[in-house]
């Protein structure tokens, strides 16, 4: 009994959570949590930093070991020609090795490495906030999604209730078959207007099926099929600004040209370094000696690339014409994004207008109904006249109810295109 308790509960649980309505936001966050392209923020992340690592490595000591072994056919000779002169000279051997360890420091560079590592925090910055712009363009797709699935159950609930007002004719119809006073004719007419209802209940229900499968794969498998979907509901449009995540995205690659053309800049400057050498050979620095010696060297050296034949110019240059680019690109975006608002404004004041008069042709097409199901009852109207007016009342119902949902939407692309949602 005890398990049979546990077993009932745990399947209304399952249920209840089946039927926990969902929200729109909720549909975003899960779609933005389940996009594959989330995970390219650690790799941009991670490539980020290494790139930064290297570029602070020029400050690092550069550690070197090499080695020769060489054979010279012919070596400096140091000989006098007065033989009364009791003076010898070493002959320089013919053969050398030497196995060296070398040493070098950065000690002025310029501002190189600091430049390079703003220019590859810079890019960095970039490429992770273009998977931001990538991850907002899901909500467009979730919000044709659901809102296609809140159309399509407002046509059910609307179908179901031309088939009550459907069924209770047919009853009525029935008893007046029964008693003689309407033909059987009229009955059938009924039936058949109640299957053509339900056929496209069937319709209805195949389509919100598909459109859930699709808002499934966008945002996991943690939604179910029959979950219900909520109707959002907004304060309004009016006062906010555009913050698409596109303009930040425009902000930081200027910012990163910006860092190209001060590295840029930076190559022509002077490097100061710091070297030094050790090693054991045959000669050592004395060329004269024959014998195998430890030995060392330390200095200091610059390196200063004066004139580059204008390639850092023109590398600035070739920036500048990027930037230029981008700044087209950035008014062509501002553009589109009013192009888009001024048609979801539009959109969202007919929707308005056309509710007001779908309100009124619903209230008096159900009056009109409403006397048609009375003469129906009277035998002063058939059952096709009957169902023409109810249909017209069932097609204004579901017109009130879909613009309803439209406005929404509308309302919901306006903020999406706008940034605010």
């Amino acid at each position: 009994m005890r398990t049979t308790v546990i077993l009932l509960t745990c399947m209304l649980s399952g249920i209840a959570m089946a039927q926990e309505p969902l929200t729109l936001f909720e549909c975003q966050r899960m779609a933005r949590e389940h996009a594959p392209r989330l995970g390219d923020v650690e790799v941009i992340q991670q490539m980020g930093d290494t790139k930064i690592g290297q570029a602070g490595t020029s400050w690092y000591p550069s550690l070197g070991l090499n080695g020769k072994l060489s054979y010279q056919s012919d070596v400096v000779t140091v000989a006098l020609t007065d033989p009364s002169i009791p003076v010898a000279f070493p002959e320089v051997p013919h053969d050398q090795y030497g196995l060296n360890f070398d040493i070098s420091q950065n000690l002025y560079d310029g501002g190189i490495s600091r430049g390079r590592r703003s220019y590859e925090e810079a890019l960095m910055a970039a490429d992770l906030q273009q998977v931001e712009v990538d991850l907002y363009r899901l909500k467009e797709k979730v919000n044709h999604l659901y809102f296609a699935v809140l159309v399509l159950k407002e046509n059910k609930q609307n179908l179901e209730i031309h088939l009550e007002n459907l069924q209770a004719r047919y009853e009525v119809v029935h008893t007046a078959v029964t008693h003689g006073t309407l033909l059987e004719s009229e009955l059938h007419v009924i039936e058949v207007e109640k299957l053509k209802v339900m056929n496209s209940m069937i319709e209805v229900d195949s389509r919100k099926k598909s459109y859930m499968g699709a808002l499934r794969v966008l945002c996991g498998e943690s939604i179910n099929e029959n979950a219900i979907l909520e109707k959002p509901h907004f304060e309004g449009i009016e006062g906010a600004t555009p913050d698409r995540p596109e303009y930040k995205l425009f902000d930081l690659k200027h910012a990163s040209m910006e860092a190209g053309k001060e590295l840029a800049g930076k190559k022509r400057m002077p490097v100061l370094y710091a070297f030094g050498q050790t090693g054991y050979g045959k000669p050592g620095y004395n060329m004269m000696s024959g014998e195998w010696d430890y030995y060392y060297m330390i200095g200091a050296g610059l390196k200063w690339k004066i004139w580059d034949w204008n390639n850092s110019s023109r590398e600035r240059q070739l920036i500048g014409y990027q930037q230029q680019i981008l700044q087209s690109q950035l008014a062509s975006f501002d553009r589109e994004i009013e192009s888009l608002m001024v048609q979801e404004e539009a959109r969202i004041e007919q929707y308005r207008k056309t509710m007001e008069m779908d309100q009124q042709v619903l209230e008096l097409q159900k009056k009109i109904s409403g006397q048609a199901a009375v003469r129906l009852d009277n035998g002063t109207m058939t059952a096709t006249n009957y169902i023409t007016e109810l249909n017209k009342e069932s097609l204004a119902r579901i017109a009130l109810a879909t613009h309803q949902v439209m406005l929404m939407q509308a309302i919901a692309n306006y903020l999406t295109i706008q940034g605010n949602l």
